[in-house]
Parts: C-alpha cells; structure tokens; sequence
C-alpha cells in the first residue's frame, strides 16, 4: 500500500510539472533546400524557466547582420511564424516573432508582430534577440506578447533580399517546407479555462 501511494505522488509530480520543464519543441530541415544565403536546417521553440518563450532559427551556413542588409530597399529577416487561431497554409501567421537589422545596421532587433486583417502587422510586444553562434539566432519573448495561447503551431522563415533575388518577396526558406508547421503545447485546453 505504501508503494502505490508512493507511485502515485511521483506520478501526479510528473503530470503536474510546469511547461518551463518541457523540451523544446524541434524541426530538421533539409540542407541547401532555400534560395539565398541564409538555408534554415532547423527550427525550434520551447518554453523557459522564467515563462518566457524561446525561439531558435539555425543555418546550414554562419551569417551575419549584413546578409539581412539590402541596398537602398527594405532589410530581410528572420521570423518565427506563429500560428494560434489561423490554419497555416489557408491564412497568414496570427503572430511573427522577428530579427531585422536595427537602425545602425549592426544589431540585430527583436519584436513581436500581430496579423491584422485590415492592414500591415503591429508590433505588440518585443523580443530579446542573441546568437550564441554564428549560426544561429534566439528570439526570447512573453508569451502574454501572443495571448498566453494553449497550443502554437510554428515555423521558421528567412527572408533576404539580395540584387539576385526576385522583386518585392526576396528570397525566402521556411522550416519546416510551406505550409507545414511543428507544434508546441503549453497547457491542456482544460487549464486554459
């Protein structure tokens, strides 16, 4: 009797362990499957010890700020796609967490974007932008920044727009390939109530 009792307090502190203890939630994605400098081989989100959200976008290849750069037209970038309404592939990311050069164009700045249906997307919160390597970008942000959603599908996009590349869109690689999307639960629906 002992032991079942002992078995079952371990299980409820399995079951009732916080989402900060989860692993990040991870695609592969092909090599030398973009166009442009910047190929992304994987992408992943999770959430962190403090509550917060981190996104990772990795390369196949290092890069820097001035691959993001372009001449005298908008800058790329280096998004985190999130979709928590919308279905991917019917509908724009209801959230873009993204890295753009800032306005040195050196740094690198983080925020994050809200889809609206009657316009260009409005910033609604920011995200802390690092590299750990030359690779690799980190995109931290609140996940109240998104509506502290129970569930996120997501996607990595990197867009440059180099002289070779095609006018307005630049070009572009996604992970894992468009419209498919990884996913990320935070909370069972029933918590979210």
């Amino acid at each position: 009797m002992r032991r079942a009792a002992v078995v079952l307090l371990v299980l409820a502190g399995v079951l009732a362990a916080p989402a900060a203890a989860q692993s990040p939630s991870f695609q592969k994605d092909s090599a030398s499957d973009g166009r442009g400098k910047l190929d992304i081989v994987r992408v992943a989100l999770g959430p962190r010890s403090d509550g917060n959200l981190r996104g990772e976008i990795t390369m196949e290849k290092s890069w820097t700020t001035a691959d993001l750069r372009a001449g005298s037209g908008p800058s790329g970038s280096i998004c985190m796609q999130l979709y928590t309404d919308r279905v991917a592939g019917d509908d724009p990311p209801d959230y873009l967490v993204c890295a753009t050069p800032g306005p040195d164009g050196e740094a690198l700045r983080g925020r994050v974007l809200r889809d609206r249906s009657n316009g260009l997307p409005r910033q609604v919160g920011a995200a802390t932008v690092t590299r750990p390597t030359g690779r690799t970008v980190y995109l931290r942000f609140a996940q109240t920044a998104i509506d502290r959603p129970a569930t996120i599908r997501f996607a990595g996009e990197a867009v440059t727009r180099a002289a070779k590349c095609p006018r307005p869109l630049g070009c572009r690689d996604t992970a894992p390939d468009a419209p498919g999307t990884r996913n990320l639960t935070l909370r069972s629906p029933s918590a979210s109530g």
